[in-house]
């Protein structure tokens, strides 16, 4: 799909597509790009879809820490296109530069897509998780075009592998 809109009010964080409920498009389908994840659908019309980005600060992603695939919840942050990596735990070994990746459990996106970058992390001397800081592996800005997945939860890889094997 290609990208016809920004949104432009402050509080959020979306982009309009030019395919919708015609072409096969449902809520809650993930849109990526090949550098790594946009968003997923959260309405789609007849002709056209809203996507929210993985930036806006409604948006939460099931996300795993590539390293040490340890998981977490993405949540955005809306201002300056970032994200919090929330609930991983503190005795986890994670570093500055880290990749953080789709963990696939939220039947949106597979697991193993590229979400973001990690930009700082806070042990705080209260409380059991890291707070860790991201930026996205993708500029939303400058995304033109997309892909859509059109059904997460139905892909196993593991069972196609196997197919092919007996073939």
């Amino acid at each position: 799909a290609q990208v016809i809109g920004r949104d432009m009010v402050l509080d959020h964080e979306t982009i309009t597509i030019n395919k919708g409920i015609k072409h096969g498009l449902k809520s809650m389908q993930a849109v990526i790009s090949v550098s790594g994840v946009v968003g997923y659908v959260f309405r789609p019309e007849i002709s056209t879809s809203h996507v929210m980005l993985i930036t806006d600060r409604y948006s939460v992603v099931d996300a795993l820490i590539h390293k040490s695939r340890s998981h977490g919840i993405l949540e955005g942050q809306g201002k300056n296109s970032r994200g919090i990596l929330q609930y991983v735990d503190r005795t986890e070994d994670v570093q500055v530069g880290d990749l953080i990746v789709t963990g696939g459990i939220d039947n949106i996106f597979p697991k193993g897509f590229p979400l973001g970058i990690v930009t700082n992390v806070e042990k705080k001397s209260k409380g059991t998780s890291l707070l860790i800081n991201t930026k996205p592996v993708i500029d939303a800005n400058k995304v033109e075009e997309v892909f859509i997945i059109s059904n997460a939860a139905q892909e196993d890889f593991f069972q196609k592998s196997e197919t092919a094997k007996k073939e």
